[in-house]
C-alpha cells in the first residue's frame, strides 16, 4: 500500500453553514448595536448576542440579525431569560419595526439555503467594515 493515501475532504453540511451564518450575524449585531447592552447601556464585560425568538424553535431565524440584540451578561441571563413578558414588552417598545417584522417572519415556514445565506451575511458584514 502507498503511504500517499488520498484524504477525502469532508463535505460541509447545512448545520455547519448555519453555525457559520450565526457567527457572522453576531458580528453584524455587535457593529449595529455599537458594542453596548441595549437594555442598560453597559459597554464593558461580557456582552452577548441574544436571540429574540429562540434558535432551537425558530431555526430559520437563528442567523437573522433582526432577531438578535446585544445584552450584557446580567441583562441577558437575569432579566431576558427570567422576566420573559417584561422583556417582550421592552423589545416591542424599543424596536417596534423589528418586532413587527420578526412577528411576521416567525409565522412563516422559511426554508433557508444556509450556504447562500452565508455569502449574503459576509457581504453585509464587509460593507459594515468599510
Amino acid at each position: 500500500q502507498s503511504l500517499c493515501m488520498k484524504v477525502k475532504k469532508k463535505q460541509k453540511t447545512s448545520s455547519w453553514y448555519r453555525k457559520e451564518c450565526v457567527k457572522v450575524a453576531k458580528k453584524i449585531v455587535r457593529i449595529r448595536d455599537k458594542n453596548v447592552c441595549q437594555k442598560c447601556g453597559r459597554n464593558q464585560g461580557a456582552l452577548h448576542c441574544s436571540h429574540v425568538y429562540p434558535e432551537g424553535t425558530y431555526h430559520s431565524l437563528s442567523a437573522e440579525p433582526l432577531n438578535m440584540k446585544l445584552l450584557c451578561y446580567r441583562c441577558h441571563f437575569f432579566w431576558w431569560h427570567k422576566d420573559i413578558l417584561e422583556a417582550k414588552d421592552w423589545f416591542q417598545k424599543k424596536f417596534p419595526d423589528r418586532y413587527t417584522i420578526l412577528k411576521k417572519l416567525s409565522r412563516m415556514n422559511i426554508k433557508v439555503d444556509w450556504a447562500k445565506r452565508l455569502v449574503k451575511l459576509k457581504k453585509e458584514y464587509d460593507t459594515l467594515q468599510d
